[in-house]
């Protein structure tokens, strides 16, 4: 969050949606080129599933960017970003928001993530067992079978 928020207060918006895409989609530095502008119109394949409001905040950035086909986030000569300068400008603004550099890299965004997305599964399938015995119980409960009571022979 401190880098989200740091991002946004230095005016680095392609920074803030990077940090953004690696935190909330799983997505590798290697797949960044595949996140197009035709992927976010539906036009093409997405390498990942992106949340709705992640997908808007990416069209709304490439339309001012003026970025029409091709991956969304590139380098000022028009080229798709390398794997070192996003590092390098994640690391960079690891400084101004007070990060350690070795905890804000792409990859440890995705790990963030998928570290995340499991314990969100994980108490998902709580949930799912706790109604499911609940309403085992209460059809038990419906029928007059009572798992309670002890009957003799």
């Amino acid at each position: 969050l401190r880098l989200l928020s740091t991002a946004r207060v230095l005016e680095k918006e392609r920074l803030y949606l990077l940090v953004k895409v690696f935190g909330s989609t799983g997505l590798s530095v290697g797949e960044l080129p595949r996140l197009t502008a035709e992927a976010l119109d539906g036009r093409g394949p997405s390498p990942v599933r992106l949340p709705p409001p992640l997908a808007e905040e990416l069209r709304g950035y490439a339309a001012r960017q003026g970025i029409t086909a091709g991956p969304v986030f590139r380098s000022r000569n028009g080229q798709p970003m390398r794997r070192t300068q996003v590092t390098g400008e994640i690391r960079s603004l690891c400084r101004d928001a007070r990060v350690a550099e070795e905890k804000a890299n792409p990859r440890c965004l995705k790990h963030l993530w998928q570290t995340t997305r499991d314990g969100f599964r994980a108490q998902l399938d709580w949930m799912v067992e706790q109604a499911c015995d609940g309403l085992l119980e209460a059809e038990q409960l419906s029928i007059g079978w009572d798992s309670r009571e002890v009957r003799g022979p």
